[in-house]
């Protein structure tokens, strides 16, 4: 079962969440640092109304971005194993973890919490080994590269690094701000060190002829890969997303915030006609939207399949 953003609440909601659980349900994931707008879902929450009302549905918490962030900037939120309903975690070494994509973590609160049928026993090394993976003939480097940067910055250093991240991004979001956008992200720590952003809704008789996409095609003509998109199932709400890295300093954030009102500007200057060009160059043209020429197919009216269902194509993760 899923529960869809919508256009006023861009995560997830525990009271709903609680209710849409049945005797069927086998968990709940609750995601620290949202897709989307990169906000902390309220796990103390939901964990607090599953145990209230004597729900047994244990918790896996998602937080590929979020767990090597909200530990050193906001260290009593509440969404780990201080959970009680809390059983599994899942985190990514090569986001914030700062490693080279390749590594990521999964931690349970017991072994127990492990179904023995998952783990695939083998003999054949010599010995008998237990493995929970679908990888075998791997590289260990980005174990070791982990294990290196864990070692090497320490408590301190992760710290000291995201909360100097989260302080860029506040920056760049009240910059953003008074150019007259919509911020969608939280700030001071409260998500990921990342800013999401979309223009505000016309009123009256204001007209604007361009949109979120236009934007991300100028700021790409800048040499700024910053990616715009819909809140699926809402095709209607569009926003843009800046993730703010370890490289991006207060420099680099002052030239893409000098060259966003440029963009815009530009934008602005365009005639309708243009726009709409524009519009249809990029709906054609550009594959990252699905609609390029070189994309794959579409198969809208397929039942039993992903893409038919969704519009979105399969892929293993």
């Amino acid at each position: 079962r899923f529960m869809f953003c919508t256009a006023d609440r861009y995560v997830i909601d525990p009271e709903e969440a609680v209710k849409l659980c049945d005797e069927n349900t086998i968990g709940i994931c609750a995601i620290i640092g949202t897709t989307y707008t990169g906000e902390y879902e309220d796990v103390k929450a939901l964990n607090d109304l599953l145990v209230e009302r004597k729900v047994d549905v244990p918790i896996h918490v998602d937080a590929a971005s979020g767990g090597f962030v909200a530990p050193f900037v906001v260290p009593d939120l509440e969404w780990d194993f201080r959970c009680e309903r809390v059983v599994s975690i899942n985190v990514s070494g090569h986001k914030y973890g700062l490693v080279y994509p390749g590594v990521g973590w999964v931690v349970w609160r017991a072994p127990e919490y492990l179904p023995q049928e998952l783990v695939f026993n083998i003999n054949y090394l010599g010995a008998n080994q237990s493995s929970f993976t679908l990888n075998f003939s791997k590289s260990a480097s980005h174990v070791i590269g982990q294990y290196y940067q864990l070692i090497r910055l320490g408590k301190h250093g992760y710290r000291s690094i995201m909360s100097n991240l989260t302080r860029n991004a506040d920056y760049l979001a009240e910059a953003v701000e008074k150019q007259g956008f919509v911020i969608m992200s939280e700030r001071n720590g409260a998500g990921l060190p990342l800013v999401a952003f979309r223009f505000k809704t016309p009123e009256g008789d204001e007209e604007r002829h361009y949109d979120e996409f236009g934007l991300a095609h100028h700021l790409r003509c800048r040499g700024w890969v910053v990616p715009a998109y819909t809140m699926a199932p809402k095709s209607g709400v569009k926003m843009l997303r800046i993730v703010v890295r370890e490289d991006f300093t207060r420099t680099r954030c002052d030239s893409l915030i000098s060259d966003i009102a440029l963009c815009c500007q530009l934008l602005k200057d365009m005639d309708k006609e243009d726009s709409k060009r524009l519009e249809m160059y990029i709906n054609k043209h550009l594959t990252s939207l699905g609609k390029g020429e070189g994309a794959h197919p579409e198969y809208t009216n397929e039942s039993h399949s992903l893409q038919g269902k969704t519009g979105k194509t399969h892929a293993v993760c």
